[in-house]
């Protein structure tokens, strides 16, 4: 037996209590004259036993509702050992449309304990439908020691884009296999209205790489293509500018490059000079000057020199910032117009429109959970509450303890 709050066992030190008080309350015999003894004798002899036989049970039995007390206080358990599961077998719900797969795994099922790669882990029923939805890896591999096994097989599809957050370490033993389905998706992931055209934007994704084809095509054309995209209207980009006199010639070469892009991509930018009281409307703010700019909504790039810097923009946790002077060098080799691309936004839904058409895999030495030195305990302690237990025997010794002590007075 265990107890989860062990300190109140200092108060069976309380047990002298009862004990001083019986010891203290005894009364002193009286002496009677009487003619005869002769039948008195035997009469005290008899109920002096009984007195005492009385005293002292009563005293183990208040003895006893203070003891009880005080485990009931100290809230008394017992542990009791479960075996662990050797081995279970945990599939990515998604890999259950493969028809060779789900052959394999109803098979594993009739002999073996088979779970789902997904929140709570349920138990897979070949006979039940299996929802899909996308799966964060790493999240749930958290989770398995919820599942009390020795050692786990994960079967999944191994997807990159369902690796989020830190690498896990755990303590469980795990084989991850990568179920290759040999799918190369492919979709179109934005529609763009141009001058005189349509931009069509378009993703193909294999196991090993993610591509991107941008193309033009004309109106009639685009309605042919198996999309629910709605068309987005391109308007024109405004772009706000301040510098410092110092600073004009850095200036001119970010003007240039934005000049460049919007011929590139075709789609329309509109630069305006604006003076340190002006405050600039949505868009992008190009603030060169050591004063802190207006208050602007946009996209910012501001100049904060930095020696160690790679990039000539580098992207901060708000805003956008130029590391270092520019000139004509640096412009054309670190090429400055492609730098100046993240800042236009053009597809700001794209992340999640790509997402469905991922099918890019990590290798299983870098998915596979980092597993900790610290040894697994194949038998896991669970608690069974005892409290209720002493509740009911506290009750059966206070009843009989009054009705002893009634007893005791009759």
């Amino acid at each position: 037996m265990f107890f989860a709050n062990p300190m109140y066992l200092w108060a069976l030190l309380g047990l002298a209590v009862p004990v001083a008080i019986h010891l203290w309350s005894k009364d002193e015999g009286r002496t009677i004259k009487v003619g005869s003894i002769t039948n008195l004798r035997e009469s005290e002899n008899a109920q002096t036993r009984t007195l005492q036989l009385n005293e002292w049970l009563l005293l183990l039995l208040r003895l006893l509702v203070i003891a009880l007390l005080v485990v009931i206080l100290a809230e008394p358990f017992a542990k009791t050992k479960t075996k662990n599961q050797d081995l279970v077998y945990l599939v990515e719900p998604e890999l259950l449309e493969i028809d060779t797969f789900k052959t394999s795994m109803d098979s594993l099922a009739e002999i073996k304990a088979v779970r789902l790669l997904q929140e709570d882990f349920p138990e897979y029923n070949p006979a039940d439908s299996v929802k899909t939805a996308a799966t964060n890896y790493w999240q749930l591999a958290q989770d398995f020691e919820k599942l009390k096994a020795d050692s786990l097989v994960v079967y999944s599809q191994t997807l990159l884009s369902g690796f989020k957050g830190k690498r896990p370490e755990i303590t469980e033993n795990v084989n991850w296999v990568t179920i290759d389905s040999a799918q190369t998706t492919a979709g179109v992931v934005a529609l763009t209205q141009l001058q005189d055209s349509i931009e069509v934007l378009e993703v193909k994704s294999t196991k090993e790489q993610l591509r991107f084809k941008k193309s033009f095509s004309e109106p009639a054309v685009v309605q042919n293509l198996d999309t629910d995209l709605e068309i987005q209207a391109v308007d024109t980009l405004q772009v706000y500018a301040f510098a410092e006199d110092n600073l004009q010639t850095d200036l001119k070469f970010l003007k240039t490059g934005f000049e460049a892009l919007s011929a590139y991509l075709k789609r329309p930018i509109a630069i305006t000079d604006i003076i340190p009281n002006e405050t600039p409307q949505e868009g992008i703010l190009i603030w060169l000057s050591p004063s802190d700019p207006p208050e602007f909504s946009g996209m910012l790039l501001d100049y904060q020199p930095n020696a160690f810097a790679s990039d000539l923009i580098v992207k901060n946790s708000t805003h956008f910032s130029m590391t270092q002077n520019l000139t004509r060098k640096n412009v054309v080799e670190q090429h400055l117009a492609e730098q100046l691309l993240p800042l236009l936004n053009l597809y700001p839904e794209l992340d999640e429109a790509v997402h469905k058409y991922d099918r890019r895999v990590l290798a299983d030495a870098f998915a596979t959970p980092l597993h900790t030195a610290e040894e697994q305990e194949l038998n896991q302690a669970s608690n069974i509450p005892l409290t209720h237990w002493f509740w009911l025997a506290l009750l059966i010794t206070l009843i009989v303890e009054r009705v002893l002590s009634r007893i005791r007075k009759q």
